[in-house]
């Protein structure tokens, strides 16, 4: 489903603080698959997943999904595949504040409504059932800024699953959580993995990759230092910088 081959990532590009970010990073995600990527901060995951999610851009390789080579499309097409093919799950939930959680859910419908013959109504149907699916139907009408962070994140999640998409990306999803409301928005990753949803999560939350990952891949200077089963990744780790990485997070 996506293949990214030999990507190189430099940003400020031709000016004296540029950074090269990803060095030539190889990966595969097929469908169905969960994908977990850990690695310290700085390391390139964010940059990674933005790539996937035709957020950024990046200066050599090869992006492919399904077949398509992502960087030969027009910028109208890429925005198409973020809306239709593509949902992603920030860190800091990315919502509108001031709106209620059922105006959230629907802005992804509204989007590809354009010059489409959906009606407001049906759409607003399809966002009050994908409320109800996380229990967050009685709260359609509260604007986002009186949720709890759990409840904002349950929100961006089915605003994403909203359009049905191919793969949900999430950064770090638990990371701006209180440590009570992490375990509902795990759970509810966890039931998306058992339904099948292909997804690639950045998560420094282990105990989740290794009981729901398909793969856990470790990044490291921008670059994949390894990838394996959770099994073999958390108890027979290969790499070094790996081994070190693990005998930090893992208590």
């Amino acid at each position: 489903m996506l293949k990214l081959d030999k990507i190189i990532k430099t940003y400020n590009k031709g000016k004296n603080n540029a950074f090269e970010a990803l060095h030539g990073i190889s990966l595969t995600v097929e469908s169905g698959e969960m994908v977990a990527i850990v690695g310290t901060s700085g390391a390139g995951k964010s940059t990674l997943l933005h790539i996937l999610a035709c957020i950024d851009g990046y200066d050599s390789g090869e992006y492919c999904i399904d077949d398509m080579v992502i960087g030969k499309l027009s910028e109208g097409k890429m925005a198409a595949i973020r809306n239709e093919k593509i949902g992603m799950v920030m860190q800091d939930f990315a919502l509108v504040e001031e709106f209620t959680a059922l105006d959230n859910v629907m802005i992804p419908l509204d989007f590809a409504a354009r010059g489409k013959k959906k009606g407001k109504k049906e759409r607003k149907e399809i966002a009050i059932k994908m409320l109800e699916m996380v229990q967050m139907k009685n709260f359609a009408d509260k604007p986002v800024n009186s949720l709890s962070g759990g409840q904002k994140q349950r929100v961006a999640i089915v605003r994403s699953l909203a359009m049905n998409p191919d793969v949900i990306l999430f950064d770090e999803p638990t990371s701006a959580l209180d440590p009570e409301m992490v375990g509902e928005v795990l759970d509810l990753m966890k039931s998306l993995a058992d339904e099948g949803m292909t997804m690639v999560i950045v998560t420094h939350e282990m105990g989740f990759a290794k009981e729901v990952a398909n793969r856990v891949i470790f990044i490291d200077d921008g670059k994949i230092l390894e990838e394996a089963t959770p099994e073999e990744f958390f108890n027979h780790p290969k790499n070094p910088r790996l081994k070190d990485f693990l005998s930090k997070v893992l208590v």
